[in-house]
């Protein structure tokens, strides 16, 4: 199976190919998504706090000092106080984070917008446990992805409260960056 390249969509198999499953609508053909890029976002971060194994995992959380964003549509700054309450699963070499972040974005004309996000950072146990304190970790040594809920009372971007968004995301040493996608 030939690996998908960064920015690629993979086209969905011909219905007919897909032979185990009696289909009623072969014919309803969907459109495939695209990306279109939202904002760039470096988020500046607290000490983690590890609270060890409980009930659903292995726990964590940060608390955002603050941070900043821009894209074409959407720029300003992260409040402090928001955070990532995440659980650590270990699976011999490799680990995977959930995260679970919820943010306060104010944008360069006032308006407030709620960020949530869920997603996983997953790769070499070795490599995501130096995150916080080894800069020289590249993004391409592990792979973070997120899920981004937004909303706001705001009628300048109601848009946001009924789109899909997604990001590609890093870690490195105190900071969370990434590059926000609207699905399309």
């Amino acid at each position: 199976m030939a690996s998908i390249k960064a920015g690629a969509v993979e086209a969905p198999a011909d219905i007919k190919s897909l032979s185990n499953t009696k289909w009623t609508k072969p014919e309803y053909t969907l459109p495939q998504p695209a990306l279109q890029f939202l904002f760039h976002l470096e988020c500046d971060m607290e000490s983690f706090r590890h609270i060890g194994q409980g009930p659903y995992g292995d726990r964590s959380t940060v608390i955002f000092k603050g941070g900043r964003f821009e894209g074409p549509k959407l720029r300003g700054e992260i409040l402090p106080g928001g955070g990532d309450w995440e659980i650590v699963r270990d699976h011999g070499e490799t680990q995977t984070a959930h995260l679970n972040t919820r943010y306060n974005l104010v944008t360069h004309d006032g308006a407030t917008i709620y960020l949530q996000t869920t997603g996983t950072r997953t790769g070499p146990k070795a490599v995501l446990e130096k995150l916080g304190d080894d800069t020289s970790i590249k993004p391409t040594q592990f792979k973070m992805r997120l899920n981004l809920t937004m909303e706001t009372g705001d009628e300048r971007y109601s848009w946001i409260n009924d789109g899909v968004f997604l990001a590609s995301s890093g870690r490195v040493g105190s900071q969370v960056i990434y590059d926000a996608y609207e699905v399309l």
